[in-house]
């Protein structure tokens, strides 16, 4: 067996790094990513923080749902506080 030269691993390491940060930033679980990519949530975890340590932007994606999730949980929490009687 021959070993692959040090560019070429170098080169897919960086791919792999960075679909790790695209599908983190599309909102998905380090162990989804991990089953995904079929590699253990550990090596996820290691280049999501090697990522940061680079600088690289990990803020996910907004998407149209986010504001709807929020007023939509706005709402509810409304709803569930009980109304106060006064007391006279």
């Amino acid at each position: 067996m021959v070993a692959e030269e040090r560019a070429e691993y170098e080169g897919r390491s960086r791919q792999r790094r960075d679909r790790i940060v695209e599908m983190h930033r599309q909102g998905l679980k380090g162990y989804e990513i991990a089953r995904e990519l079929s590699v253990s949530p550990g090596l996820v975890s290691v280049r999501l923080k090697e990522a940061r340590a680079a600088g690289a932007d990990l803020t996910p994606y907004a998407t149209a749902d986010d504001g709807a999730e929020q007023n939509d949980a706005g709402a509810s929490r409304e709803r569930r506080q009980p109304e106060r009687a006064s007391r006279r």
